[in-house]
């Protein structure tokens, strides 16, 4: 099924981002994106439309999903994974009056795109702060990252066009 074991998604109403700031790994007190591991026999797709429904409580009917590309996790040099990567697009605005929610997970909260991708933000997951402009507007990303002891050292977008598809047009 899967090629990769995890999933990401922005969660957007178009002028805000939903992030989560977790309790614990990976990433504990940063805000980061919804997702997590592909489960056995499960699709990309499927896995982040649960990993949204077990962090946000928000059901599919509630967005159209779109799966934008993939990133490529290295870790000193050494491929780790690979993580599939989805834009969550609500149907509704977000209601800022009913955030911070305490979740399961962490913290939920919605923010601008702005506000997540300033130089000097220190509190938002490194690829993920450097992924927020691609994946709001874009329709095809591929990303090679590398960490050294979990800074990010290396954020290359590459050619989209690379990634590899199945005959639905998934991306492989």
């Amino acid at each position: 099924m899967a090629k990769y074991r995890y999933t990401l998604a922005l969660i957007t109403d178009g002028r805000q981002v939903l992030m989560l700031n977790r309790f614990k790994s990976p990433y504990p007190g940063l805000w980061n994106g919804i997702g997590g591991k592909v489960e056995a026999g499960e699709t990309p797709v499927a896995a982040a439309t649960r990993e949204i429904l077990e962090e946000t409580t928000i059901a599919t009917a509630d967005y159209d999903i779109s799966q934008l590309g993939l990133m490529d996790w290295y870790v000193d040099g050494t491929f780790r994974d690979g993580i599939y990567l989805f834009k969550a697009q609500l149907q509704e605005p977000i209601v800022k009056s009913r955030y911070p929610q305490w979740m399961r997970e962490g913290i939920l909260q919605p923010f601008s795109p702005e506000w997540l991708t300033r130089a000097d933000n220190t509190g938002v997951v490194a690829d993920v702060q450097r992924l927020i402009p691609q994946m709001m507007d874009a329709d095809a990303i591929y990303v090679h990252t590398d960490f050294v002891d979990e800074r990010l050292t290396d954020f290359t977008l590459l050619d989209p066009a690379s990634v590899a598809r199945d005959n639905e047009g998934n991306l492989v």
